[in-house]
């Protein structure tokens, strides 16, 4: 079984905590992870403007995505 087809059948709370734990794989690694040229461009473009909002750590950045996620679904 392919690995495209195990995702497809978890549940979308199953492929959250996949992805959690992928990031925190790769996330022990960071220098084996080669970001793309544009990454670079976008932070660049941010840090000339930050956003007035405040920031986030980590774990309220993730919370703050899935509810975002959450409700854009539920809005059709």
């Amino acid at each position: 079984m392919s690995l495209e087809n195990m995702l497809s059948a978890l549940t979308p709370n199953e492929k959250i905590a996949a992805m959690d734990i992928l990031w925190r794989d790769l996330s022990a690694t960071p220098t084996q992870i080669v970001s793309p040229d544009w990454h670079g461009d976008v932070l660049a473009t941010r840090s000339q403007n930050p956003s007035s909002e405040p920031p986030l750590g980590l774990d309220a950045a993730f919370d703050d995505v899935r509810d975002r996620l959450d409700a854009r679904r539920t809005q059709g």
